[in-house]
């Protein structure tokens, strides 16, 4: 019985095979898995926050970091791939690859970016929603949440944002 052709010479396809392995195998192992931490976290097609979310990332998912750009991690979520940002992850540890900037470390302290922007237009935290219901007992709080369970179609946000000519 004869063997196939790729067995008779291994030399070619051995290293071939060998180039494929270290060439995927460093990838796969600098991959990890982060769980979300902060609701109302969603994925973007780019790391901007001006971007149509591409799907929900509920409280508690696990999601695969495949790399980093700045404050933004490019993860891959229930098949699909795209962008979260640092706040929707636990503060790193102390002595992790991240620093804090300002008086900390003593490193420069950076402007505000559009990003933290939009994020602090996401609401206050319970604590300080708490806080300020005890300092301000006639604000009405529930006409706040009737707002905040409004819910838009993130096809007629674009079209808002289109038809209004606005600039993220």
């Amino acid at each position: 019985m004869k063997r196939p052709i790729f067995f008779r010479r291994p030399g070619p396809w051995f290293l071939a095979l060998a180039l494929l392995a270290l060439l995927l195998l460093p990838g796969i192992a600098m991959a990890e898995t982060m769980k979300v931490t902060q609701p109302n976290q969603s994925l973007y097609p780019d790391p901007d926050f001006a971007g149509t979310p591409v799907v929900p990332v509920p409280v508690g998912a696990e999601v695969t970091v495949l790399q980093q750009s700045g404050d933004w991690y490019q993860v891959e979520y229930q098949g699909q791939s795209g962008w979260l940002n640092r706040q929707a992850f636990p503060a790193p540890a102390a002595g992790s690859k991240f620093n804090l900037p300002g008086l900390l470390t003593g490193a420069p302290v950076k402007e505000t970016s559009s990003d933290e922007v939009a994020l602090a237009g996401k609401g206050f935290t319970p604590e300080v929603e708490s806080s300020y219901k005890q300092k301000h007992p006639e604000a009405k709080y529930a006409e706040v949440d009737q707002v905040e369970a409004q819910q838009v179609a993130a096809a007629k946000l674009q079209a808002f944002i289109t038809e209004g000519g606005l600039k993220p």
